[in-house]
């Protein structure tokens, strides 16, 4: 089974937070949840959680109505939405176990393995209040994990972390899906993270689905350019003006790249059309070609000139 939208939108007054969204999150795959701030990412978890009513639409877990049948499609659900202040007074063992309402021998089972896979066994019975925040931080993955879950639904895992942090919390995302085969799904604006671990994409912008599927292959369609010309700083000064101007062939500021300059086109700009500009312009090319683009491509080629709205 899986987690399906269907025609799923909120309005608070006049303002449409989510605008008909319909999609579901794959099986067995971790899943990155990326948009700009305000764009509807918030709204569309706490609609997944059950946590606020949509407008329209519905969202189903395992065929139960998130909203109607709650109980049920939350009894293998974790989420994280905003991540927990735990009890400083109390342990981690404690808080854990009030948090998530967990008891008996079945709870118990499932504490062992998920907190011997997240390694804070020896944080257990110390006070929660003075866990580092890397640690806090797995407690919240513990926590989302307890209820035997199929699904987790993480709200930005690794804010306030270092980087030696952050690369601790990817690795345990990634290795626990590949592990377990749980469902993850992931919501973060640090876009190279999303990258390294996530194998498929959603990204909401002002409301509405902007992208969704398989993350290589949504690279893979995407278009960054590089050219070599036979008058490079003539060639900086124009693509650097083309773009300052709004030029509808480019969409990123030009960076240079190894005798030429690399830059983002929009997704339905064939390249030859950005040779016939330079060629127009007096430069003879002597290299054009696309070039495999990075999320952050991806990102800023998606919401190019969302500003302007």
């Amino acid at each position: 089974m899986s987690i399906i939208c269907s025609n799923l939108s909120k309005k608070y007054g006049r303002k449409t937070a989510l605008d008909n969204l319909s999609l579901t999150i794959a099986d067995g795959k971790v899943t990155g949840l990326v948009g700009p701030n305000g764009a509807g990412k918030s709204t569309f978890i706490k609609l997944l959680t059950g946590l606020i009513f949509p407008t329209t639409g519905y969202v189903e877990t395992d065929g139960f109505d998130v909203h109607t049948e709650h109980s049920e499609a939350m009894a293998h659900l974790g989420a994280i939405i905003e991540w927990p202040s735990f009890y400083p007074d109390l342990t981690a063992r404690k808080n854990l176990a009030i948090l998530s309402g967990g008891h008996g021998k079945k709870y118990e089972a499932k504490l062992e393995e998920v907190t011997k896979f997240l390694d804070i066994n020896d944080a257990l019975d110390r006070k929660a209040g003075i866990l580092s925040t890397g640690m806090k931080q797995r407690l919240g993955i513990a926590l989302a994990l307890l209820p035997d879950s199929k699904y987790i639904l993480l709200d930005e895992p690794a804010n306030g972390l270092d980087p030696s942090g952050i690369v601790e919390i990817r690795n345990l995302i990634r290795d626990y899906n590949r592990k377990f085969g749980i469902t993850v799904l992931v919501s973060s604006h640090l876009l190279s993270e999303i990258e390294m671990i996530c194998d498929e994409l959603i990204m909401i912008v002002d409301g509405k689905l902007k992208a969704s599927g398989n993350l290589q292959q949504l690279l893979s369609g995407g278009r960054r350019l590089k050219v070599v010309t036979t008058k490079p700083q003539e060639t900086a000064v124009f693509l650097k003006k083309a773009f300052e101007e709004k030029k509808p062939w480019i969409v990123s500021a030009p960076q240079y790249a190894g005798e030429g300059f690399s830059f983002l086109i929009p997704e339905n700009c064939d390249p030859s059309q950005v040779g016939l500009e330079l060629y127009k312009a007096g430069f003879a090319l002597s290299h054009l070609a696309g070039e495999q683009l990075t999320l952050e491509d991806f990102f800023l080629q998606k919401t190019a000139g969302d500003d302007e709205k």
